[in-house]
Formats: structure tokens, sequence, C-alpha cells
């Protein structure tokens, strides 16, 4: 038995055992020709056979005596339990990807698509997603197997960088997402909500790109009932992919860049745009005294515009050694940044009061795939490291104490966040190598 993953041309082999089944193990997602040959019958041929990730795909051949001509017709039924899933899930192919629609280009907004996952989000919280009921911390990120958590639990989102608003990855270096709920894979576990599985983009022997381009700002927005224009904003996203062959059928690569430009407006000032908080004889004095009697100024009174940018490199290289073993190779980088503050129509914050968070995430993929006999061996080893910092806007001289004041109604501040001082938190994690012979595995 032979099947040939169209893309790339990677080759697997297999050989019948007694009772006429077999078993390829450990292979790309996507269509594949597979074919069957034995002597003394005719060779058949299938082809456009779809292998989904996470899932089996069953392949029935009936071969003829190749002396004899004669018509098969073969009816099946299909099993009130399904044996090829090992446990609730569902599948977003890569087609599916490409179709839905979402604005932030988020992993969420694929993510609803199964009932048992569901976003979740607060005001201007990044959307999050409880599965089945449970927090949304409970939940596990895995792309290309390796983990991609944030384990100090400090973003809803529950991903490096999820504090600035990011995505882990470029939904356009995504090929297919595997949505679990209950699996039984040992491969997969260390969480009680839910598992958001992603693989990525490969190159083939086509040479295939992208590109996108999406924007719009306060032009594109009325002024509503209230006839009381909206601040001035900017939304932008932008990027593209390319992937093809290095050498055909044996080496490939894929690469992606994707850049978020985003203005948001805080939605209060005092008295230009967005809610009103008022009270500006009050303001005044306030930033009067600051710059007077301690020489600093905390900026002005208008509508701050929150900075929100994210940068997404991503590379992966596949190498098809020979028929039993196949090399990948992929990085990711995203480096980004948010400005973080909430004021209200009863607490406003002087732009100097919101802080900026800053996080860079590096993560790397090396795995071997290979097959020896009648099992696999799948050798996995990753690397992470996540450095996050948390500090004052980039336009304050030096540090100023946080400061809060009463007013006649409401209260305002001014000075560093008082959490924010000089936060910096870094992690660097390795992990690890998994092996399956056959039906077992053994993960460490």
């Amino acid at each position: 038995v032979t099947a040939v993953h169209t893309p790339t041309g990677t080759g697997y082999e297999a050989v019948t055992d007694g009772e006429g089944r077999f078993n390829i193990l450990n292979v790309r997602v996507g269509p594949y020709d597979v074919a069957v040959s034995m002597g003394g019958f005719r060779p058949e041929k299938l082809q456009a056979v779809d292998v989904k990730l996470g899932e089996q795909a069953t392949v029935d051949f009936k071969l003829a005596v190749a002396t004899v001509t004669e018509t098969v017709e073969v009816r099946g039924e299909s099993s009130l339990i399904d044996l090829t899933r090992a446990g609730t899930a569902d599948n977003v192919s890569s087609a599916a990807i490409e179709s839905l629609p979402t604005i932030s280009r988020s992993i969420v907004d694929m993510a609803r698509t199964s009932p048992y996952f569901n976003p979740i989000g607060l005001n201007e919280d990044p959307l999050a997603v409880s599965v089945a009921g449970r927090n949304n911390r409970y939940n596990n990120v895995q792309i290309d197997g390796a983990v991609n958590n944030d384990v100090f639990g400090l973003a809803a989102s529950g991903t490096p960088g999820g504090q600035t608003e990011t995505q882990p990855i470029s939904l356009d270096a995504i090929q297919e997402l595997q949505l679990v709920v209950s699996p039984y894979d040992v491969r997969q576990g260390g969480f009680s909500g839910g598992g958001i599985n992603a693989i990525t983009r490969t190159g083939s022997n086509k040479f295939k790109g992208t590109g996108y381009f999406f924007g719009r700002n306060q032009d594109f927005v009325g002024d509503g009932v209230s006839r009381r224009p909206i601040a001035q904003f900017k939304q932008q996203q932008m990027g593209g992919s390319l992937g093809g062959r290095i050498v055909q059928n044996k080496a490939f690569f894929f690469g992606n860049v994707d850049f978020d430009r985003r203005d948001n407006p805080s939605g209060i000032s005092v008295s230009t745009s967005g809610q009103t908080f008022g009270r500006e004889a009050e303001i005044d004095r306030f930033i009067s005294i600051l710059k007077s009697r301690y020489g600093y100024d905390p900026g002005g009174k208008e509508e701050f515009i929150r900075t929100v940018n994210s940068d997404k490199v991503f590379a992966r290289t596949d190498f098809n050694l020979n028929n039993r073993h196949q090399l990948t190779a992929r990085h990711n980088y995203n480096n980004s940044l948010n400005d973080i503050g909430r004021p209200s129509v009863t607490a406003y914050y002087l732009p100097d009061a919101f802080y900026r968070i800053r996080n860079k995430t590096n993560s790397s993929v090396l795995q071997m795939n290979s097959a020896f006999g009648g099992g696999v061996n799948e050798a996995r080893v990753t690397f992470q490291r996540i450095r996050d910092r948390r500090a004052g806007q980039p336009t304050e001289a030096k540090p100023f104490p946080f400061v809060q004041v009463n007013l006649s109604s409401g209260t305002v501040r001014a000075g560093r966040e008082n959490f924010s001082t000089a936060n910096e938190l870094d992690r660097t994690s390795t992990s690890s190598v998994t092996t399956s012979h056959g039906g077992g595995a053994s993960t460490r």
C-alpha cells in the first residue's frame, strides 16, 4: 500500500497483515492518492483521500483477480460509534478558515464554530474562550504539538502576549484547527477545559502566495444620534505569505508576516470627544499644580488614544529525507504592545496614568517523524522564550508617583500606574520528546 501526499509528493508505504488490514501513522494533513497492488490481482487506486487533523481516514479496497472481469457492488452502513475519533472534537479545515468572516482575524472566531467553545469578554477585554462552561484559564493551546500557553495566568486569552491583545500566530499561517473537549490521546492533556490544537501551513511543489490589507478609521463611522464626533482612531492589518518547493518532492518552505496597527480611543475626555467627564475647571487646577509645584506635565485633557500594535513573523521548512523519515523546523516570532487603562465618567485618567505592556515571544519546534517496521516514532523538541515588560508611557521624561485626587464628584488620576513601576516577567521553557509504537505511546 502506498500513499502519496498530493501537494508535496511525500510518500508513505505499508504492508497489509493476514486479514488485509493496514495502518499508516503520523502522516501530513491533506489530500492523498492511495494505491494498492498485489501479485495476481489488478491494482487499485483511490484519489483525493482527505486526512484531517486528529482523525483517522479509512480506505477500503477490494482487489479483483487479474484474469477475471467482474463488477462488484459494495454497500456499507456507518457505525453508531465513531471509532476514528479519540474523544469529543471538532475540526476547522483550511477551507473554512479562509471563508469564515472575522474582523480581528482571531483563533477565537474560528473556535466559535463548535457549540462547546463559547467566546467571552468584558468591555474592552480581548475575547477569551470558555469550553463547556469551564473557566478560560483551564484551556490548553497547542501549535504543531507544542504547548503555547500563558503559564503565569495573566492573560484572559490564555496565550503568550494575550495582555497586548495579539494573536499567538497569524491566522494566515494556520492550515487546520482541532477543537477538543475530552480527548483520550496521551499527547493531549494537562487541562480541564478545552484544547485548541493548530497545525501550521507547509510549502508544496507549487509556489503559492497571499497578500491582504484591511483598514478603517473615524471617517467610516458616523456621529450617531447625539451628533457627537467620534475620536480619531485607526485599525489596519496587513500581511502576506509565500510557500513553495526548495527541491521537488524533497524540501519545502513557507513564510508569513502579519502586522497589526491600531489607535483605539479610550472613550472618555474632559469635553472634546467620546463620553464627557466634565469638571474642566478642577482638572485645569490639578494639572496647573503638577506643572508649577512639581515641574511635571501629565498631558492634556483630550481623549487618550491607545496604541495597540503587533508584528508576527512565521517561517517553516519541511524535508522528506526518504519515505520513512520527515524533518520539520519552524519558528514563530511575536512582538506586540498595548496601552492599558480604564477611565470612566466617574474616574478620569490623564495620559500618563495609562501604562504600556510589551511582549516578545519566540517559539521554535524541531520535529522528526520516522517509521520503523509496523510502528512510528515522533521526536519533537520545542523552545519558547517569553519576555513581558510593563511600564509607563514612552512620552514621560521620568516616572512620577501615582496620584489620585477626589474632585467635587468623581476622581482624577495622574502619574505612573501604581502596579507598573518596573514590572518584568521572563519565561523560558523547553520540551519534549514523544515516542509512539503502533497503538501505544509514551510522552516525556
